[in-house]
Parts: structure tokens; C-alpha cells; sequence
């Protein structure tokens, strides 16, 4: 992982690729430098083998493009005037070489235009930066980002203000990254060692623009996995409850149509290895727009305007439950399967009295129940009693009145479409 102190100057390294650029000039220059040094000490960033093919700055404009102490109104200046056809770094080595840095490699850009940059990717990188004094390692996938358009963050500078920034990516896919470094309050002796594992097998996302409005997106985060020493007080609760390790995954799909202004959330789900799944379905009403692409304040005047139409969790069963069911017995002293029954027993008489009586409850606790017994799959759907719920309309304050406006269903081991 990158330290804090790395970050600044790897994101000032990486704007090479990134800074927005704008007005077309009338020169067009191939440039090379071989190597650029910026900052000192832990802080030093080298850009080894810069080129710029057909760009609208001189070498010395490059380099004080980059430069750090290029004032920022004339590095914004700078880069309003920046385009190329392409643009590449052969290498990014970020700390000092000799305290073990970080090292990118092969990052390129390609049609720099006013703002916009047809494709970024990024080859990868490795190294062994030192981790509160430790030493680690951390190697990073390919990376790949396509349709970048930056061009609202330069207008934004050029005024001196970032509110109406936009920034907006059409799709990403970055093949994941490893990094292990020492628990520093385990000893390196103890019965499994002291490291801790981080690591990330994919991330992908992608979303499609309508006049400036994002209309569908979709992302998927997969296999984050956490490991943690066994000596470790996280790594013995874990243990605990059987595991050696998290691994988790996450995908969304939320699609807005701007004529109906409505905002679905078809899909957004939480699952683990060994665990099961938490997952949400949503319907939303009467969004302005300018949530969605609009100044923050508007934007926040907007939110009590928003209607609920409905709302689905959905939860399914891999091991989660049973885990945590045998680790409260054993608190208790009974076997899971007498803790199971009187959990289900109760949750089958006590939810109709939270729900207030509603005719529904006893479907909901009857579902409820059918999944504490046996537990694979459960659905809870929210939605208004007569019609979509204004936001406003919630009030969590008095939930027996909330409870009215409602309409709440639920299905175990089957669960419902919407």
C-alpha cells in the first residue's frame, strides 16, 4: 500500500496523465525527457522517459507543467493549453530508492483533448515501501481507463473553484493489487508470524452519460482479501468463529431515467467467501436532476423532494448464520439447534407486536421465522401503502406512525421478485 507520504507526490506524478487539457495551439511538438526529479528526501517522485507525441507545449513548458513549484495559476494556464496525441511515462519510482520505493511502470495516455483523454493504462507496479519503519511489498495490476473527461475540473481552476467540477469516467478496469506488511503489535516469532495480507482480485466499473447525466453505471469490486497473523486479536476472533480469512465482494447496477426522474437501484450487493450475502433493491421517485449533475446546494435543496417507491433487502446464507449462531450458544450454554428453535419461536410471536398488529406481520413473522429455522435465503420488501412515500414522510422518530404508511412483506427460502 501506498504510505500517506507517498501519496501527494505520486498524485502529482501520475496528473502527467491525467491533467485536463484545453485550447488547441498552433505548434506541435514531439517532446522527451529522459528523467524528472520531484521533491527530496522520503517525498521524491522520478519520472523516468517522459514523451509527448504532437503536444502544444515545449519541453520547458512540460517541465514546468510538472514542477512543483510552478505556481498553480500557471500550471492551470499550462495545462488549458496542453494537447497531444499521446503521452507516456516508462516509469514512476515513487520514495527514495535506497528505503526500498514503489515503481510504476508503463503509464500512457492517449488523445489529450480539451479535458478529455480517450485512454489512460498503466502496466503495473511493485515494490517495498517501509510501513511505520517496516518494510512491506506491494505489487498492482494493470490498470485501464477509458473516456476520461476532465474538462469541468479546468474550468473549475480557471475560476478558482471546484463546486461545479464533474469529473466523469466511462469505464475502469484495474486487474487488483497484493500488499503485505508487519503487524507491528505482533512479534515477528509469534506461532504464524506477524504479517498481514491485503489484496484485491479485480475492479471494473463503467458508466454511460446522457447530456452530462449518468443514466447507468455499474461496478463490481471482487475478492477483497484480508488476512490477518493468527497471533493477531483479529486474527484470533476470526479463527474463532472459523475463518483464516475475509473475503469479500461487491457489485451495484443503478440505472436514472432523467424524463421520469426516477433512480433504480437494481442491484447492490454485499457478499463474503464463506458468509453469504446482503443485498439492496430500490425504486426512487421524483429526483431532480440537478442531484444528479447539479451545485451542491441545489442539489441538497432537492433531497426532501425525493419519493420511496420501494425498497427490497435481501439476504442469503453460506455460513454466516450458523457461525454465529454456534458462537452465541456456546456463550449461553445450549446446543445451536435449541437456540435456533427459541430464536425462531421468538422472532415468529414478537414480530407482529413490532410491527404493530398489522395484518402483514404475520406473514413477515412467519417468513422470518421459516429463515431462523432454516436458514438459505430471506426477502423483506418495503414499500407505501398508497403509492410512493415522500421522504419527509419517514419519520423515524415515531415508528408506529411510520408503520401505517407502509406496506411490508417477506418470503424465506424462495425469495420474491419484486
Amino acid at each position: 500500500m501506498i504510505s500517506p507520504r507517498y501519496a501527494l507526490p505520486f498524485l502529482f506524478a501520475a496528473s502527467l496523465a491525467v491533467l485536463p487539457a484545453g485550447f488547441a495551439a498552433a505548434q506541435s511538438n514531439d517532446v522527451r525527457i529522459d528523467s524528472l526529479k520531484l521533491g527530496e528526501g522520503e517525498d521524491v517522485v522520478e519520472l523516468k522517459g517522459i514523451a509527448f507525441t504532437g503536444a502544444s507545449l515545449s519541453r520547458d513548458e512540460v517541465g514546468a507543467l510538472l514542477a512543483r513549484e510552478t505556481p498553480a495559476d500557471q500550471r492551470t494556464a499550462l495545462a488549458g493549453r496542453l494537447k497531444a496525441a499521446s503521452g507516456s511515462i516508462a516509469e514512476i519510482v515513487v520514495g527514495d530508492r535506497a528505503k526500498g520505493p514503489l515503481t510504476f511502470t508503463g503509464l500512457r495516455v492517449e488523445a489529450i483533448d480539451q479535458g478529455k483523454i480517450r485512454r489512460l493504462t498503466l502496466a503495473g507496479g511493485q515494490g517495498g515501501p517501509l510501513i511505520q519503519g517496516e518494510p512491506g511489498s506491494f505489487r498492482a495490476g494493470a490498470l485501464t481507463i477509458d473516456e476520461i473527461d476532465l474538462s469541468t475540473v479546468l474550468a473549475s481552476l480557471t475560476k478558482g473553484s471546484l463546486i461545479a467540477a464533474k469529473p466523469t469516467v466511462a469505464r475502469l478496469s484495474w486487474n487488483g493489487f497484493e500488499a503485505s506488511f508487519p503487524d507491528k503489535d505482533v512479534a515477528a516469532s509469534a506461532p504464524g508470524g506477524n504479517i498481514i495480507k491485503v489484496s484485491l482480485g479485480a475492479l471494473d466499473g463503467q458508466s454511460v452519460y446522457e447530456g452530462g447525466l449518468p443514466v447507468k453505471s455499474s461496478a463490481a469490486l471482487r475478492n477483497l482479501v484480508l488476512e490477518f497473523p493468527k497471533a493477531s486479536e483479529i486474527g484470533a476472533k476470526l479463527a474463532e468463529a472459523g475463518f483464516q480469512r475475509l473475503d469479500m465482494s461487491l457489485t451495484s447496477s443503478v440505472a436514472f431515467n432523467p424524463a421520469k426522474k426516477s433512480l433504480r437501484i437494481d442491484d447492490l450487493t454485499m457478499s463474503g467467501v464463506g458468509l453469504g450475502s446482503f443485498g439492496l433493491r430500490a425504486e426512487f421517485g421524483n429526483i431532480d436532476p440537478v442531484l444528479m449533475n447539479g451545485d451542491p446546494m441545489a442539489a441538497l435543496a432537492t433531497l426532501l423532494t425525493i419519493e420511496l417507491a420501494s425498497t427490497e433487502l435481501i439476504v442469503t446464507n453460506d455460513g454466516f448464520f450458523n457461525k454465529a449462531l454456534a458462537m452465541a450458544a456456546k456463550e449461553q450454554g445450549k446446543k445451536p439447534e435449541q437456540l435456533q428453535q427459541e430464536a425462531g419461536a421468538l422472532a415468529t410471536q414478537f414480530t407482529p407486536m413490532l410491527l404493530g398488529g398489522d395484518p402483514s406481520s404475520l406473514q413477515v413473522a412467519a417468513a422470518l421465522g421459516a429463515f431462523i429455522r432454516d436458514p438459505k435465503s430471506l426477502s423483506v420488501m418495503v414499500k407505501g401503502r398508497n403509492g410512493p412515500l415522500k421522504i419527509t414522510d419517514l419519520d423515524f422518530e415515531q415508528p408506529m406512525m411510520m408503520l401505517q404508511k407502509v406496506e411490508i412483506s417477506a418470503a424465506a427460502n424462495g425469495v420474491a421478485k419484486r
